[in-house]
């Protein structure tokens, strides 16, 4: 077994924690109301030893020069986030880290946020957004993001009234025309999407790099769980220009556009649908639609493969009781009606540990996950892997040939 801080260059984090204190001690809590450096983990996810900025209430972690170090036990997951672990509460970062010292400093930010999001009122949710991945949803989110993109990067104000007054054109019409968009949309740019502002926006970057960010994200070949990377930041800088207070007002149920058009004294016209098509001839709306359109068809392909292979059966199933999650937020596939696909996994819970490298069904509800079922007699199947803790194994599920795991009797 490694020693624990082995896999970790002790003088990459030590300069890491430098960095992150640095930018904490230049905004003195003036962002949010209170400092964003605490505890901070830094993870190898190969041999989950750590390097820690300080130690555990309990001292389970070894003073070495200027940090601790130790190892994180099997039963935590490791990821960027935040997390309770030794009785305190821990932004966690994954090493190694960006060399880019701008992202760098987004990251460790970025996580140091999560770690006081609940004090702030904005409690950690994480829905899937599941509309982003059709053709429309997709279209008018890169309309969206071409408008505020506009906005940031034009000096003067008229202009800039006018690209947000398109964005939020664009993102009613999406909304008006999905059911259900709003709400995982903005609980998404409330956690996601405010980490993320606050990790650039104290790293010192301009708003023509936040608008270079949102014409780099229309490349993403997923939106579903990733988009407030990108619009979150854009929304939080152009508040920054016309309101003072409002990251003071924000609560669990805020809209950032709605708050922007408040500040910045905009109406959007009745006919909603019909203003946006006409602004979106400004925005490429015909050549973003003929892509989406194209992309749509490529994903109900590869739809129909997931559902052969994780629905139609035969399968695994797990349900969720005390579950830890960890994933790719960059590569999820909705499967509307059944759930999400998560190409690449990791699930503890009371039964064990599930890792995933090829395709796995969260249910929509978030009751359970479904793989691929093993061949007779196989403890693994097709690019997953188990380990179940002791008292537990597999039995018959609903359907011949399906499983599900249950306690052994």
């Amino acid at each position: 077994m490694p020693a624990p801080g082995e896999g970790i260059d002790a003088a990459t984090a030590v300069s890491a924690f430098a960095e992150r204190q640095a930018l904490c001690d230049r905004d003195h809590g003036a962002l949010w109301g209170r400092g964003l450096c605490g505890p901070l983990l830094l993870i190898d996810p190969a041999s989950r030893n750590l390097i820690a900025t300080q130690d555990t209430p309990r001292g389970s972690l070894r003073k070495q020069g200027q940090v601790f170090v130790g190892q994180l036990p099997d039963g935590v997951l490791v990821a960027n986030t935040a997390v309770d672990w030794e009785g305190l509460r821990w932004s966690m970062v994954e090493s190694p880290l960006p060399d880019q010292q701008l992202v760098r400093e987004t990251l460790l930010i970025h996580e140091s946020w999560h770690r006081i999001q609940d004090s702030l009122g904005l409690p950690l949710r994480s829905p899937t957004a599941a509309h982003l991945a059709t053709a429309f949803g997709r279209t008018t989110l890169r309309l969206e993001w071409r408008a505020l993109a506009a906005a940031l990067s034009t000096p003067a104000d008229r202009e800039r009234r006018a690209a947000i007054r398109d964005a939020l054109l664009f993102r009613s019409w999406r909304r008006r025309e999905t059911r259900g968009a709003a709400a995982p949309e903005n609980q998404l740019e409330l956690n996601e999407g405010l980490a993320e502002y606050t990790g650039r926006k104290l790293s010192g970057q301009s708003a023509v790099a936040i608008a270079a960010a949102l014409a780099e994200a229309e490349q993403h070949t997923s939106f579903a769980r990733n988009f407030a990377y990108a619009s979150g930041p854009a929304y939080g800088y152009l508040l920054d220009l016309y309101s003072t207070r409002w990251r003071a007002q924000l609560t669990a149920d805020s809209n950032l556009a709605f708050m922007l058009a408040a500040a910045a004294d905009i109406t959007l016209p009745s006919e909603i649908g019909r203003s946006a098509q006409e602004a979106g001839a400004r925005y490429g709306l015909a050549q973003v639609d003929k892509e989406e359109r194209a992309a749509a068809y490529e994903r109900g392909l590869q739809a129909k493969q997931w559902t052969r292979r994780l629905v139609s059966g035969p399968v695994l199933h797990f349900n969720f009781s005390r579950m830890k999650l960890q994933f790719n937020p960059n590569d999820v596939f909705p499967l509307p009606p059944y759930g999400t696909v998560y190409p690449t996994l990791q699930v503890i819970d009371t039964w064990g540990t599930l890792k995933v490298e090829d395709g796995a069904l969260v249910d929509e509800k978030w009751t359970g996950v479904t793989v691929s079922a093993p061949r007779p007699g196989a403890k693994n199947g097709e690019g997953w892997t188990l380990q179940l803790n002791p008292g537990w194994g597999l039995r018959p599920g609903s359907r011949p040939n399906d499983l599900q795991i249950a306690r052994e009797k």
